[in-house]
């Protein structure tokens, strides 16, 4: 351990800076150097000081662009204080030691996120000063003491008040790793800044800086022998971390997967219709979308297949009512793995916590924030490296080109619409029959993760009759991923009972298919827009 006599105070978020200076120098009389904007504060708060320009000699230059940078600073802060031919380096250009520098950075990405920052103001918010004194004492962590966050006040308060002043080695090391860590961050936001500003136009760069930091540890990654994290993006102002978890087990490396994907599918409605997604290993296994009643939208969805709906993950687009917290717990009492709501009714949230076991995740606002939650890259990785692309946030149908005789009113558009919907949310291949009610809309049968798109409407069309929805299969709505590359998996719709079905088009036998269609008297949709999922 070593004393602390010297110390710079230099910070541009000022919280808690006056209660810690005051802390050093009146109870352990640390001398305290300061610059400007700083050293005000200071004085005003009766706390003695030396200014920066006199400790070197040097005037603040450049309207402060330089007061830091200078041998007697960095000087101070890098020499080896067992090295002999540095304690003579510094003995010979008059050098004195610094032990503390407290110093925290403009702050860079908050500038940059206000829609009319201009590049000036950007640029004079890139730190210099103060990058180079951390990293220079984060580079001599042994000798020197940094502290580059508000923070980390109190723990340094109680670490020199236990030690007589002095830091542990291992809390230097720390703080030091701790810096390196806050400048990758910070190099990264002012790379990824300029990358756009001079090329925006150009979706992906040749490179992408990123930095993640831990949120959690899963007990087990998919597996049980796999360990695993949940890590956020730094530069993320929306993401999972935004949760609120209001009761239940720790969310695992599987339920992360889950929340995701459910929360997207979320995404792709209306919240003025209530919306329910009942989904498991990422895909769903009901849906509903309700125009007047949330326990409807949860009654309809859980019917599509209430076997897979057991230890799902289980979402609604609105509040949480007490008579949906009702249904699940005390009528159904349906096991449920993360029930997830952008807020939830007392009597509902009390209702809910009987059961230990079920995370219960609350998300506010996430569903207004659209455009700036989709505003990232998506990211998969591979052996070695990673995919990345751009989030299939764009609207569903891309065009609305009715291929066929047969026509469809504006509810059976709807219909279609929706069941294309959640075939897109459904792994390739996919196929959703979706059925129409008095005040919405709802899945009977879905299919996903077939390697042929016959077999997939086969799957789907078996799910529905499984779970007793045969005669709601007649004059039902289908929508399928991707085209159909032969009239085999349309003949397998009409068959089961579809009456309209949509899907993107682009098969070099659409002629082949719309003919079909027209001899089986089934409307065909071409929406002009793939929805792959793998």
């Amino acid at each position: 351990m070593k004393e602390i006599k010297r110390a710079l105070i230099s910070v541009y978020d000022k919280k808690d800076v006056v209660e810690f200076a005051k802390v050093l120098s009146n109870e352990f009389n640390v001398e305290i150097l300061s610059t400007g904007g700083t050293g005000k504060i200071l004085a005003e708060n009766n706390i003695n000081f030396i200014k920066i320009s006199e400790f070197t000699g040097s005037p603040e230059m450049f309207d402060g662009r330089v007061k830091t940078i200078h041998p007697k600073i960095e000087g101070g802060i890098l020499y080896r204080r067992h090295n002999d031919k540095d304690t003579q380096d510094a003995k010979t250009n008059n050098i004195l030691p610094i032990d503390m520098i407290v110093c925290n950075l403009y702050k860079f990405k908050e500038a940059i996120s206000k829609p009319n920052t201009t590049l000036n103001e950007a640029l004079e918010m890139i730190d210099i000063g103060g990058p180079l004194m951390i990293r220079s004492a984060a580079k001599n962590f042994p000798d020197v003491v940094v502290v580059p966050n508000p923070n980390y006040y109190d723990s340094i308060i109680k670490e020199l008040r236990e030690n007589n002043g002095k830091i542990s080695d291992n809390m230097r090391a720390s703080l030091a790793q701790d810096v390196f860590t806050i400048m990758a961050d910070y190099n990264a936001e002012i790379a990824n800044y300029l990358q756009k500003y001079f090329n925006p136009n150009i979706k992906l760069n040749n490179t992408i800086i990123k930095i993640y930091e831990k949120v959690q540890d899963c007990r087990y990654g998919e597996n049980w022998d796999q360990a695993a994290a949940y890590y956020k993006d730094t530069s993320a102002k929306y993401g999972l971390h935004s949760f609120k978890q209001l009761g239940g087990k720790t969310i695992s490396f599987n339920n992360y997967l889950d929340i995701d994907a459910c929360i997207q599918m979320l995404l792709d409605f209306d919240i003025d219709n209530h919306v329910t997604a009942i989904l498991k290993h990422t895909s769903p296994n009901g849906m509903a979308l309700d125009k007047i009643s949330q326990l409807k939208s949860i009654e309809k969805a859980f019917s599509c297949d209430p076997l897979s709906a057991f230890g799902g993950i289980w979402g609604v687009n609105q509040p949480l009512t007490t008579e949906v917290a009702d249904y699940i717990v005390n009528k159904k009492n349906i096991y449920i793995e993360v029930l997830m709501a952008p807020s939830f009714e007392f009597e509902a949230l009390e209702i809910l916590k009987t059961k230990e076991q079920l995370r219960i995740l609350q998300f506010d606002n996430f569903m207004t924030k659209r455009e700036e939650i989709y505003n990232n890259l998506e990211f998969r990785s591979t052996l070695g490296g990673m995919l990345v692309e751009e989030y299939d946030h764009k609207p569903v149908i891309k065009e609305w080109n009715v291929v066929t005789e047969k026509q469809v009113n504006e509810i059976e558009k709807e219909a279609l619409i929706f069941a294309y919907k959640v075939s897109k949310w459904a792994k390739s291949n996919s196929a959703c029959f979706a059925q129409i009610y008095d005040t919405g809309i709802y899945s009977i049968g879905i299919g996903a993760g077939q390697q042929s798109r016959v077999h997939v409407v086969k799957l789907a069309a078996q799910k529905a009759r499984e779970f007793g929805h045969e005669e709601s299969m007649k004059g039902s709505f289908m929508g399928t991923d991707s085209f159909f590359p032969f009239p085999d998996g349309l003949e397998a719709a009409v068959e089961a009972g579809a009456k309209a079905i949509i899907n993107p088009g682009g098969s070099i036998r659409d002629e082949m298919v719309i003919k079909r269609a027209n001899e089986l008297n089934c409307a065909l949709i071409f929406c002009g827009k793939r929805v792959f999922r793998h």
